[in-house]
């Protein structure tokens, strides 16, 4: 018995490798989930491959034996007391009877960690290399964000700040085309609808291709790798869904696309350069928000007039995220020109830079419309009257 767990644990990594998928990371399939992950198999599948299980081996004493797992956890399942499986139990017994592990795809109706179901209906194996994967990664850059809760062994939640009832239903919707029915908590602050999803499913392959985790005005991360390397659809419905989220239209003198980001600026300070724009902080206009928090501003031009000895650096750095966007745009024939606009500063000590990604030429915001243009209705239909009002349409 011991030999033959010993041969199945050498032979593991190996057969896993070999599976369907296993060398794509923008897809996760059940197997790859974390171990402790529990699983709900439609009808009486679990019963099955346990009966088969026991079948092969001799007897169910014997098969928890072989696989190293206690006595109890496949009894109370055909005894019809638990309809939940652990990834790992799932795992070692499918590789055991020799089945593929994506034959089970389609018998999975539930993934948990809890009382209620995380997702129903799992869609495995999870694809993020689809256009409702290139939204989700454009509203995580921008409205979105990826956090580690460490009051739950560190998993990585998801959430995401929708300014409209559209822009939320949109969010819910992609989420659930990419992962099946997914457990939502929503909660309305002020004039936002704050959407929260507890699973670490979403988080853990979220972050797999490229995603950042935390804040991400202290991170300065890079576009998502998936999204850099994709083809020009997935990368137009990311930019997108990035411009619905942080993008709007101006209309003073000819009209003109804006993206802003911010970015800190702290780690890129010399001693005597923070002196120097901690001096300038009494012209600054302070702005409260509804949250108490303090922030101090002043637009860039100023700020380098009252502190020369800066202007390469203030002038010069702009968040890396907005700048591969730039180049997304460019390679798609839309021409455009990053700013730096705003310097402020935060209650705890942080010095954000916000920049500005501009879309000019009518050339530009023509191929803009025609391309990418907005998804979110009010801004789609803005821009289109802006254009119109030109005779550019």
């Amino acid at each position: 018995m011991l030999k033959l767990y010993n041969t199945l644990t050498r032979k593991k990594e190996i057969f896993r490798i070999n599976q369907k998928g296993k060398g794509f990371p923008w897809k996760t399939s059940w197997y790859q989930l974390k171990d402790t992950m529990l699983l709900k198999l439609k009808g009486n599948t679990l019963k099955q491959l346990i009966k088969l299980g026991i079948k092969k081996a001799g007897n169910l004493n014997k098969l928890c034996k072989i696989l190293n797992l206690s006595y109890p956890s496949f009894l109370y399942a055909l005894r019809g007391q638990c309809e939940l499986v652990s990834v790992n139990k799932l795992r070692k017994l499918t590789f055991y009877l020799k089945i593929n592990y994506d034959n089970l795809n389609d018998n999975i109706s539930e993934i948990r960690r809890g009382n209620i179901a995380s997702i129903k209906n799992p869609k495995f194996p999870f694809n993020l290399a689809t256009k409702e994967g290139a939204i989700v990664l454009g509203n995580i850059v921008s409205d979105g964000s990826i956090y580690i809760d460490k009051k739950a062994q560190n998993i990585k939640r998801t959430k995401y700040s929708a300014g409209t009832k559209e822009e939320a239903d949109r969010f819910i919707k992609n989420i659930n085309e990419i992962f099946g029915h997914v457990h939502f908590q929503k909660e309305k602050i002020r004039n936002s609808i704050y959407l929260k999803i507890g699973s670490s499913v979403i988080g853990d392959s979220l972050v797999k291709v490229g995603a950042p985790v935390g804040n991400k005005t202290r991170l300065d991360p890079p576009l998502p790798w998936l999204i850099k390397n994709a083809s020009d659809n997935l990368k137009i419905n990311y930019l997108r869904a990035v411009f619905d989220d942080e993008g709007s239209i101006g209309t003073i003198g000819s009209p003109f696309v804006t993206l802003s980001r911010s970015v800190y600026i702290n780690n890129h300070l010399s001693h005597y350069q923070k002196e120097v724009l901690q001096k300038i902080k009494p012209f600054c206009k302070e702005r409260k928000f509804p949250t108490g928090h303090i922030i101090k501003s002043i637009q860039i031009k100023k700020a380098v007039f009252l502190a020369p000895l800066t202007k390469n650096l203030l002038l010069n750095i702009a968040p890396r995220v907005l700048l591969d966007e730039s180049n997304l745009l460019s390679n798609l024939g839309i021409e455009n020109r990053i700013r730096n606009s705003v310097l402020s500063f935060t209650q705890k000590g942080n010095v954000s830079l916000t920049s500005e990604l501009r879309i000019l030429r009518k050339k530009s915001l023509l191929e803009f419309y025609k391309k990418i243009n907005f998804g979110i209705s009010l801004k789609k239909m803005k821009l289109k009257n802006t254009l119109s009002n030109k005779t550019w349409l």
